[in-house]
């Protein structure tokens, strides 16, 4: 082999066992101040990172394990060796920046996302932040020009419009503002931030039926960023307990209560003794009908603090799920005892009634409920569906579903019900009415499902 072949394959793995700086592993300040899983988490991805010190990939992964968990000092610094370790990609400055927001500088957020969309002029996810950004600090034709420039890039994105029609709006312009806002409605009818910003457009230029239902709709949800890359990934690297409580909540919310008893075992093995998690834990049995695997936690919950709310209206389901009404009953009225003024301990009640028939009685709580709870728009289509189905005694049926759209517009829940009475009724332009708002309200919803099966028929 001659020495020129030599001297190249020394150069080739001379630039292979060179890529990028040797830079150290980004710690936790004080670790032992950490919550024990999130201690333990990131620092077994520090250890990942102190093995494999140029691999940015890990590397990312640590900040976001930083981030995700509140870490922000650490994560900025972490982002910032990932962008000197891999200059070519833009998400590690977008995310620096992004720490930099988290510690209120909106002002150097705002320059470093600039250089972000400057060095990549293609990034839309770039674009979206100095659009937020600028509008953080006031400057409107910055946002203007920035969330232009995302419609441009990424015409599927609603929040480009939406960020325009805000624009308009921080001028006073609410009719300039509706087109833009109309469009972003018509990339993503889910879009709640949208939706509420249309809501006040509307109600700017008069249009105040078209409001109040906007308004509903987008009431109730912060606003989330442009997803990209990174931000999918975060989720999953959460730790803390709050977190992972609400993380639960919302996988319950959505139908994967499997998923949420997964979690909560995780974190159980951090906080074996925490009364939240192990309630929560509870809730999640019973949401995926296995309210017995839960009676064990919420009798240890009871016999070391009988006077648990939260645990005695967890035990209350479940015993009424497994059909031990009398037990059921006699923990929600416990409950009842100790809260009075909640509008949960009077719903526990009225379920562990119905469950027994006594509809009379589950009304009577129901209304006890409402009084704790007044603009409380899913206890009056709860009290309308007793007086409908169980009583039959329609016209007040009728009369608690109006009342609940006029809480709120948006529940869709109350159009359904409402229209099935009607066209009972036989009321059936009425229950065609209250069709075409669900149309309009959530097109692919189970509840308009239900109300054209039943108008068809």
């Amino acid at each position: 082999m001659g020495s020129g072949v030599l001297l190249l394959l020394w150069l080739g793995l001379a630039g292979g066992f060179h890529r990028g700086p040797l830079l150290p592993v980004t710690l936790p300040k004080d670790p032992s101040i950490l919550d024990s899983e999130v201690r333990a988490y990131v620092l077994e991805l520090a250890s990942e990172v102190t093995a494999h010190p140029r691999d940015s990939e890990k590397r990312a992964t640590l900040g976001l394990a930083y981030a995700a968990n509140g870490l922000w000092n650490e994560a900025r610094q972490t982002f910032q060796e990932v962008a000197r370790l891999d200059p070519g990609q833009p998400l590690a400055p977008l995310y620096a920046a992004v720490c930099l927001q988290e510690h209120s500088d909106d002002v150097g957020a705002l320059r470093e996302f600039q250089a972000v969309t400057a060095a990549f002029p293609g990034f839309a996810p770039g674009w979206y932040r100095v659009g937020e950004a600028s509008l953080r600090v006031g400057d409107l034709a910055g946002a203007e020009t920035a969330f232009t420039q995302l419609v441009r890039l990424a015409p599927g994105e609603w929040r480009g419009p939406a960020g325009l029609g805000e624009v308009c709006l921080r001028q006073a312009k609410a009719a300039a503002a509706i087109p833009f806002l109309e469009q972003a409605i018509g990339l993503d009818r889910t879009a709640r931030p949208a939706q509420y910003l249309l809501g006040q457009a509307y109600r700017g230029v008069g249009r105040t039926n078209e409001a109040r239902l906007a308004l509903a709709l987008g009431a109730g949800e912060a606003r989330q960023p442009m997803p990209d890359a990174w931000s999918l990934e975060a989720p999953r690297h959460m730790r803390t307990l709050p977190d992972q409580l609400v993380q639960a909540d919302e996988l319950s919310a959505q139908g994967r209560p499997d998923l949420a008893i997964g979690l909560l075992r995780r974190a159980l093995n951090h906080h074996p003794n925490h009364a939240g998690l192990l309630n929560q834990l509870a809730v999640a049995f019973n949401r995926a009908g296995q309210p017995a695997q839960g009676l064990p936690l919420l009798d240890q919950l009871l016999k070391e603090n009988p006077k648990s709310v939260a645990a005695r209206l967890t035990r209350s389901y479940a015993y009424v799920q497994l059909g031990l009404k009398d037990p059921g009953l006699a923990d929600a009225r416990e409950a009842v005892a100790a809260a009075p003024r909640m509008a949960q301990a009077h719903l526990a009640v009225a379920n562990a009634l119905l469950a027994m028939e006594r509809d009379h009685e589950a009304l009577a709580e129901l209304a006890e409920a409402l009084q704790c709870d007044l603009k409380n728009a899913e206890i009056h289509v709860e009290m309308g569906d007793v007086l409908w189905r169980n009583l039959g005694e329609n016209t007040s049926a009728l009369d608690h579903f109006q009342q609940a759209l006029e809480l709120n517009p948006a529940l869709a829940k109350a159009y359904s019900h409402l229209g099935l009475l009607q066209l009972e009724l036989g009321q059936l332009a009425a229950a065609r009415k209250q069709a075409e708002s669900l149309r309009a309200l959530a097109p692919g919803s189970p509840e308009l499902a239900e109300l054209e099966e039943a108008l068809r028929h």
